[in-house]
């Protein structure tokens, strides 16, 4: 995983920031300090009730986890009906959580692929889009695969200010992520011209002229 972006925590962990190891790793690691507290203030105060609360922690520690790793395996039957979907096959609903089972277990690759599967069997469905857009940006650092899901929840969207939203999006990553300033300004170009009307067109206009200029300055 490419370390650049990352938290200090998801550096230290080596671990996905939204999987189930993160979560067990930064509940731990706010417990021990906790647990250090207690202990002092056990000592100062010469109780064990301090340390009963620390050990209650733990307890909830190890208790969280098994309950997330149950609900995980549970949900891990339903894989095979996500990347083969049939005509009998889980509701969009519940093949994202399935889904979401994936990357709470660090599959994120496993993930991706089964978001690109739903993508291609329901032309409707934009929150898998979105979803991969995110695990795409957050957790794989994957921009182009990020880039290929907002432009499908452009092209699904009915509602004109989604479009948009979603073209602003795409504009955002070629600028922030790529930067690729010249793509940049080519989309912020299209959006213009195919929402001319958007609330926030002189702001839109105002920073092609500033990446332009940044172009420029560069050659």
């Amino acid at each position: 995983m490419n370390d650049e972006g990352l938290s200090f925590w998801e550096r230290l962990g080596r671990v996905p920031a939204h999987s189930l190891r993160a979560q067990l790793l930064y509940i731990s690691a706010f417990i021990a300090v906790a647990t250090v507290i207690n202990v002092f203030l056990a000592l100062v105060m010469r109780s064990w009730i301090p340390v009963g609360a620390a050990l209650f922690g733990w307890v909830f520690v190890g208790v969280y986890g098994l309950v997330r790793v149950a609900l995980a395996d549970r949900s891990a039957s339903s894989v095979g009906r996500i990347l083969v979907p049939s005509g009998s096959s889980t509701p969009s609903v519940n093949q994202h959580s399935n889904i979401e089972a994936m990357e709470a277990r660090g599959e994120l690759a496993k993930a991706a692929d089964a978001y690109r599967a739903v993508i291609a069997a329901e032309p409707q469905d934009m929150v898998a889009c979105e979803k991969l857009a995110q695990l795409a940006l957050r957790e794989l650092k994957d921009y182009h695969l990020a880039l290929f899901a907002y432009r499908e929840a452009e092209k699904r969207s009915t509602e004109p200010k989604r479009q948009l939203g979603y073209a602003i999006l795409v504009a955002g990553i070629y600028r922030d992520n790529l930067k690729d300033y010249g793509r940049a300004v080519v989309e912020l170009r299209r959006l213009l011209d195919r929402y001319p009307e958007a609330p926030n067109a002189d702001a839109l206009r105002s920073e092609i002229e500033e990446l332009k200029a940044h172009l420029f300055e560069t050659r």
